[in-house]
């Protein structure tokens, strides 16, 4: 009889767990259904901000698009404008891939003792090669979209764990 009462246990467990399995895909199912990922205008943004083009093509003698012309005038810097995100967003975007591990002998974020020696080449120093990329770590991290205030900001922010 025991081999029979082990068998209706099991059953019910199985059938209670596969229930319980169900309700949950269905909740689940009810609370995305209401949410239209496609519509999210901050997604499309940076969307299209990945994808414009990088450059304008003006031969010699031409004159410039209006559009163009409108955009560029009063900036005249060749910097990106300022992200507007904190230094920990910052980090968290372009920095953590290989500084939160130590990838390619990357000093982890706050490691006292794999900063210290860069730390002792000045901030100057430190926040230039941030900027110009060193050995493995390339130009701002590869966010060359990044403005160097913004990369001042992440350094300023992974300094701040190791002092």
């Amino acid at each position: 009889m025991e081999d029979k009462q082990f068998a209706t246990q099991l059953m019910i467990i199985i059938g209670v767990l596969v229930g319980l399995t169900v309700l949950i895909l269905i909740l689940a199912n009810v609370l995305i259904s209401d949410t239209d990922y496609s519509e999210d205008v901050i997604v499309k943004g940076r969307i299209e901000d990945r994808i414009k083009p990088v450059a304008r093509l003006a031969l010699a003698g031409e004159v410039a698009n209006a559009a163009d012309t409108a955009s560029s005038e009063g900036d005249d810097s060749n910097e990106p404008a300022a992200s507007g995100l904190s230094g920990e967003q910052l980090y968290a975007q372009a920095c953590s891939a290989c500084h939160a591990t130590g990838v390619l002998n990357a000093p982890k974020f706050g490691d006292k003792a794999s900063w210290g020696p860069r730390m002792a080449k000045g901030a100057d120093k430190l926040l230039a090669s941030a900027i110009n990329g060193i050995g493995a770590m390339p130009a701002k991290g590869g966010r060359v979209d990044f403005s160097d205030a913004d990369i001042q900001l992440a350094v300023d922010y992974m300094l701040g764990s190791v002092q």
